[in-house]
């Protein structure tokens, strides 16, 4: 585990609060509200007392379409201004290397609220009102859900966010603050542009309305709240994604859903997408400071973002892009503790976004429901060491039909229906005639497979492919077949399996069972 050094844990909390001073810098409430509780202006002693007979209590919030490496805690250098949620991450405990666990938006909500990996889509079945792309579904009855599981443990609970999909009886605490949109009408950059300004407006009226909400749950009883800003165009439309021409025939990744469009685009344009997305950013960073402010301070505050999204970073624009650009898929994901434990200390382990729920029920004191797949992870406040949590060396993330791979030096981007993969090196020390974003799968094909092997065994078995109205197995031609014992089905097993090398001849495809009009000859 790294440490910051001793003069950056200077600031961390005391056991007795956390001064929220510093959120006051940009866009916070007054000192006089920053005192606050249950809408009374309390003195210090009495503030505190209430403090101490309160039960636990926690804060979810998300944070949308913002990347790890647009708050300057995490890197720097992006021209963004942070200053809120760098004075948080130095209070909390920082993973530094998180990816969402599904994209785009409105599926990787499903797993921020069951704590139940969506990868690989495998429970997908067309909804009605919902785009046709894998992982378009409402909770299905069978699944947990944290803020269920929360009430029935007597803790009260409001979750507030426009998304559509968190409705019916086992949602009455869902807050809908209401406005914006349903529907996109531009494409291409200026599409891309104005959904960031949804999302900013997004979290405006979301945080406004989860501020309210803190206001009437502070009180003496334990609380739930998440506030998880939401754009109702997430729901209804599938983003499009969008790369250079030429690059989807090169690098051989398909049609991705119908949302890969081919588009030419300028420095210029670029700029501008970037300077509206680091708007978009500050924004974001203003109401947290705002909502900090408000915060009582002995509740858990875990704070993450929802999905990647790529700027032009290696020849692709859009959000749960497969590009070959790490950064485009980090998202910020911090703990802060009530009574500092572990602030301004940093995890490199692949913490994701299932991971949130199970966390927030065991700081709770409630049983973690056993379809949750995610990791506990207030082990890491009990002195346990990241080496002890269960090992997870690789992080994998699917955006609709496709999977990315990624471990602490290789990116690998696959295909399930094109049945193509591309593989990059994150290695600082690599040869300088090959770069991060050049394709070196057929280079290394024991790497590939190695990172092929790991999604199949996450899936918990071969991975399904995906007909237009839900997921299928795959037949015996498309992906069963094993011929030389590995472990990896032929068509996603990167080193060849017969003498054929090029795997389009008549003999490879009866070899790798391909041929349906061969199949009773085999």
């Amino acid at each position: 585990m790294r440490r910051l050094g001793a003069g950056a844990r200077l600031g961390r909390v005391r056991r007795d609060g956390i001064s929220r001073r510093s959120f006051l810098r940009r866009g916070g409430a007054t000192a006089a509200g920053a005192t606050a509780l249950g809408g009374l202006a309390l003195p210090a002693r009495a503030a505190a007392q209430a403090d101490e007979a309160r039960g636990p209590s926690a804060l979810l919030v998300v944070l949308p379409l913002v990347r790890a490496d647009h708050v300057n805690a995490y890197e720097g250098g992006s021209g963004t201004d942070t200053p809120n949620l760098d004075e948080l991450a130095g209070q909390s405990l920082r993973f530094d290397h998180a990816i969402p666990e599904c994209m785009p938006s409105l599926p990787v909500r499903r797993t921020l609220v069951t704590g139940m990996r969506s990868f690989p889509f495998r429970d997908w079945k067309r909804t009605a009102g919902m785009p046709a792309v894998p992982g378009y579904n409402p909770v299905w009855d069978w699944q947990p859900v944290v803020t269920e599981t929360m009430r029935a443990g007597g803790i009260k609970t409001a979750y507030v966010s426009d998304n559509p999909a968190l409705e019916g009886p086992r949602f009455p605490d869902v807050e809908r603050p209401g406005g914006g949109s349903d529907s996109g009408s531009e494409s291409g950059i200026p599409g891309e542009i104005a959904a960031f300004k949804r999302a900013s407006a997004a979290t405006e009226r979301t945080f406004r309305a989860g501020i309210e909400a803190l206001g009437r749950l502070s009180g003496p009883e334990s609380f739930f709240l998440a506030i998880d800003p939401f754009d109702p165009v997430d729901a209804t439309e599938a983003p499009p994604i969008y790369v250079r021409p030429g690059e989807v025939e090169e690098e051989g990744i398909g049609p991705m859903d119908g949302r890969l469009k081919e588009l030419s685009w300028s420095s210029d344009e670029e700029d501008s997408l970037r300077e509206a997305y680091r708007s978009h950013v500050d924004l974001v960073d203003d109401q947290v400071g705002r909502l900090m402010s408000k915060v009582p301070e002995n509740v858990l505050v875990f704070v993450l973002g929802d999905i990647g999204v790529a700027l032009g970073d290696h020849d692709y624009i859009g959000r749960g892009a497969p590009t070959s650009h790490r950064d485009s898929y980090e998202i910020p994901y911090l703990i802060r503790h009530p009574e500092g434990t572990m602030g301004g200390e940093e995890v490199d382990w692949w913490a994701s976004t299932h991971d949130a729920a199970p966390t927030l029920l065991s700081y709770m004191g409630l049983t973690i429901p056993g379809k949750m797949w995610g990791e506990d992870l207030t082990a890491l406040f009990d002195d346990v060491d990241e080496d002890d949590l269960y090992n997870r060396p690789y992080s994998i993330t699917a955006s609709g039909s496709l999977i990315m791979v990624r471990d602490d030096r290789w990116l690998m981007v696959a295909d399930r229906e094109q049945i193509e993969r591309r593989m990059y090196d994150d290695d600082e020390e690599v040869e300088d005639d090959i770069k991060r974003y050049d394709n070196i799968a057929s280079e290394d094909t024991g790497q590939l497979t190695e990172m092929s092997l790991a999604a199949v065994t996450t899936a918990g078995g071969t991975l399904p492919e995906f007909g237009p109205e839900g997921a299928i197995r795959p037949p015996a031609e498309r992906g069963d077949d094993d011929g030389d014992d590995d472990g990896v089905p032929n068509d996603f097993d990167a080193v060849d399996n017969d003498e054929q090398q090029d795997g389009v001849e008549r003999e490879d495809r009866l070899f790798d069972g391909r041929d349906p009009e061969d199949r009773g000859k085999r």
